[in-house]
């Protein structure tokens, strides 16, 4: 036969069962902070769109397997002047909320994505504006093509393509 549990035996095992709990849920409180932090920020950006996002839970985090966080949020915002150009600005969840950020020019027919950012060599090329000049960021830095062997998903692909982003770019425009 089975053993009986005493009422000791199992209040202790429901207080550990909850104090793993309780740990679990403190430890996942600064992701969903991270999360109201990042949703604000993009409030901020004229015409931005979350495009993409990502939530974990951890074996480890008994909380997390019912209430996941999210560790990656991205957004688009359209080029005001140039149809399919976007900069696209992703947060992760402990990287002290540093956004990347990076310049995308979407070729909707071909359903392919170039990317350009700030940290590549003077040697990539640049990315050009409407008179064909290189796209200049407000620190000086001339954003250059990011050279990547991993293809865009078609999601990413798709939340580019696939909507209609009139409002959206002309918020995006400065007032006169």
């Amino acid at each position: 036969m089975g053993r009986t549990w005493t009422w000791k035996e199992a209040l202790a095992g429901v207080l550990v069962l909850g104090a793993i709990a309780g740990f679990s849920f403190l430890e996942e409180l600064p992701k969903h902070r991270f999360e109201a932090v990042s949703r604000e920020a993009a409030a901020k950006l004229p015409g931005a769109r979350l495009i993409d996002s990502s939530k974990s839970a951890d074996l480890a985090s008994p909380v997390s397997w019912f209430w996941s966080a999210t560790t990656n949020l991205s957004y688009a915002m359209p080029d005001p002047h140039m149809r399919d150009r976007f900069v696209t600005i992703t947060f992760v969840y402990d990287e002290k909320m540093s956004p990347i950020i990076f310049l995308v020019d979407a070729d909707c027919k071909a359903r392919a994505l170039y990317y350009y950012d700030l940290d590549e060599p003077d040697s990539a090329p640049a990315a050009v504006d409407l008179l064909g000049d290189p796209v200049v960021a407000p620190n000086g830095k001339t954003y250059r093509t990011f050279s990547s062997t991993i293809p865009p998903s078609p999601e990413r692909v798709a939340a580019l393509c696939d909507r209609d982003w009139r409002e959206a770019r002309t918020k995006g425009r400065a007032a006169p």
